[in-house]
């Protein structure tokens, strides 16, 4: 009866997210869920039929459409969270604003992809990305933030959340630059499927299986555009991806407690995922993609799962003691062991998802053939034919 109750509440969950019209917010997500899925579809309808000389012009269009369509989007979040939410000023407007950066300047290089422009783009984000931070300890250093997240200061292990974040972060970016020796610069492909990917990865982030009480959910497969992004095109794109996602994650839902613990719970952690394409950059278990995909999702997987489980330790762990009286289990006043039991109850059962609808479509003769024919590897190959033929 009552696994019966739990399949019948999920599933009413599941609908609700299609369908919920209670409030502005909900229905503002609702329409906007639906447009990704219609313009997503309308994208691969077009890559699979239009001619191939025509293919860069749709690359075109649907960069400018996805870039159009996610301002549109933070528009209307901001508008919504205004009339419904309680901002916190000093964090939520350099988010924004860091995010409108991406967006501005990824449409900006669309338009006229010039070295000055690609330039001017990226001092303009990292400036962007350094303000954001700035708030952010200015935020954690006036004690509102700990006094906003239910957390005391002293509960708070500023080192081990700095330590954690600079070695996860060096981990990600050695591990790209290995893997990914022949990417190439962003140009309208990548960055059409990238903005794509992105948004659809945004939208599938609010079909939620299970929302744990201090954030982390478990969605439908909302990780695997990215990670096919990241397979298709590499580590180094993957990455950016990944982490222009994580910033997204945070306008939408954030626990902002400390500026290392936005890093782990948000960029860092989203940033991982898109290491996925890791094994197949490597050149290892080639002509195999669901097992080269199993791998490279597993890897990004367990880096996203360490930097959660870092962050829930360090800066949220003072939450088990609280769960240890409730539940009458002493051992979960551990921070470690706390942070452990939390990450597992979410981000196992999310990777696993991801595995098992991506090995899924990559099952499909056709799909695996488009994802070959839109791949880096695909294109690096294809220059040497291009050459003889010359």
């Amino acid at each position: 009866m009552f696994s019966s109750l739990m399949a019948t509440s999920i599933w009413a969950d599941v609908i609700n997210y299609f369908a919920n019209f209670e409030d502005t917010t909900s229905a503002c997500r609702t329409v906007i869920l639906w447009l990704t899925i219609a313009l997503a579809i309308a994208f691969i309808v077009c890559k699979l039929a239009v001619k191939k000389e025509y293919q860069h012009k749709v690359n075109v269009a649907a960069l400018i459409v996805a870039l159009v369509f996610a301002a549109a989007c933070i528009a209307t979040f901001v508008t919504c969270s205004f009339i419904e939410d309680e901002l916190v000023a000093i964090t939520f407007y350099p988010l924004l604003a860091l995010v409108i950066v991406c967006v501005v300047g990824a449409l900006a290089i669309a338009v006229k992809p010039v070295k000055p422009m690609r330039i001017a783009f990226g001092c303009a984000l990292a400036a962007a990305l350094i303000a954001a931070l700035v708030c952010m300890v200015v935020y954690y250093e006036s004690g509102d933030a700990p006094e906003w997240n239910w957390v005391s200061p002293d509960d708070v292990n500023s080192v081990g959340l700095y330590a954690a974040c600079l070695a996860l972060v060096a981990i990600i970016a050695v591990t790209a630059l290995a893997c990914d020796r022949d990417s190439k610069p962003f140009d309208a492909r990548s960055m059409s499927f990238a903005a794509m990917c992105v948004a659809m990865s945004f939208a599938l982030s609010y079909v939620r299986f299970f929302r744990m009480p201090m954030g982390g959910s478990i969605t439908f497969a909302s990780m695997l555009p990215v990670m096919l992004y990241s397979y298709m095109f590499g580590c180094r794109k993957g990455v950016i991806a990944g982490l222009v996602l994580g910033v997204l994650q945070a306008v939408q839902d954030s626990w902002l407690l400390h500026p290392a613990q936005f890093m782990l719970d948000y960029t860092v952690a989203f940033a991982a995922i898109g290491l996925t394409g890791c094994i197949r950059g490597l050149k290892l278990f080639a002509g195999n993609m669901r097992l080269q995909f199993t791998l490279g999702a597993l890897i990004g997987g367990v880096l996203r799962f360490v930097s959660h489980f870092f962050s829930g330790a360090f800066a949220f762990g003072s939450f088990g003691a609280g769960y240890a009286e409730d539940y009458g289990i002493a051992a979960l006043s551990n921070p470690y062991l706390y942070s452990l039991i939390y990450q597992c109850m979410y981000v196992i059962p999310e990777v696993i998802i991801v595995i098992v609808v991506g090995v899924i479509l990559l099952s499909s003769k056709n799909f695996s053939h488009q994802v070959e024919r839109y791949s880096l590897d695909s294109r690096v190959k294809a220059k040497p034919a291009a050459a003889q033929q010359q």
